[in-house]
């Protein structure tokens, strides 16, 4: 009795030595931050910087015809990213958060440029202009493609001398141009590629406008001048969770030029 007892203590004794101590199941957020956010950097050594603007302005410059009001609906407005769509919304470089900042990289995908920088695509089905974190693209997305072209540093708009484009492979899209649709009544709109690139479905674009985007060079480490439009240490377009910009970074570069 007595050796049977000391053998299931040695086997209790042996089992425990065997067993490993681990700790709660790693969460493969923070490996995914490290792979695709802080650690991400862009492939261009010479990145070009810009804002984006409506081409859209009435008068005010050679070879523009436009004189009415509903000529130029849309002037005065700029594009920001919200709740994971990129929208175009009126701006005042005087009271309005800053505009984010963007970037072509050299295999012509889109970023911002900020402390958590995010990654803008195509959605596929709607032909949606939409956002991203950083390394996050849906399946449904497509994020090559994006062209910045021409040089812009005294703000001008239509005429613009450097767009924001997007061509896809079955073709070009006319002019260049980026259909918006209004979002509600809010005097908003939502942009989508034009719809020459491809059959989108899901939304109802009758009622959308066609509009080239206009980039603006922009400085992201030039020191914001005044206090207006400061939202808790950041700037930019913003959804509930991500904001774009940071107080290091000034997006709009026209602060002497023209608006």
């Amino acid at each position: 009795m007595r050796l049977n007892s000391w053998a299931f203590l040695l086997l209790g004794v042996a089992t425990a030595a065997s067993i490993e101590r681990r700790g709660p199941p790693k969460d493969d957020d923070d490996d995914d931050d490290k792979k695709y956010g802080s650690h991400w950097r862009p492939k261009t050594k010479t990145p070009h910087f810009f804002n984006i603007k409506i081409n859209d302005q009435c008068g005010g410059s050679p070879g523009n015809t436009k004189t009415l009001p509903e000529d130029c609906k849309l002037q005065g407005y700029a594009v920001r990213l919200e709740k994971g769509i990129a929208i175009a919304t009126p701006y005042n470089k005087w009271w309005d958060y800053k505009l984010p900042t963007f970037f072509v990289d050299d295999d012509t995908q889109l970023y911002t440029v900020s402390k958590d920088p995010l990654q803008l695509y195509i959605d596929s089905v709607t032909g949606a202009l939409k956002y991203t974190k950083v390394g996050w693209i849906p399946p449904s997305a497509i994020s090559t493609s994006f062209y910045h072209t021409g040089n812009n540093p005294l703000g001008l708009v239509d005429p613009s001398p450097s767009f924001l484009t997007w061509p896809s492979t079955k073709g070009i899209a006319f002019y260049g141009e980026w259909l918006l649709c209004p979002l509600g009544g809010t005097g908003q709109y939502q942009i989508f590629v034009n719809n020459l690139n491809f059959e989108q479905q899901g939304v109802e674009k009758d009622y959308c406008i066609n509009e080239e985007l206009a980039a603006v060079n922009a400085n992201p480490w030039k020191k914001k001048k005044g206090s207006h439009g400061h939202y808790d240490g950041h700037y930019g377009g913003h959804d509930d969770d991500h904001y774009v910009g940071h107080d290091d970074y000034d997006s709009d570069h026209d602060d002497d030029h023209h608006d």
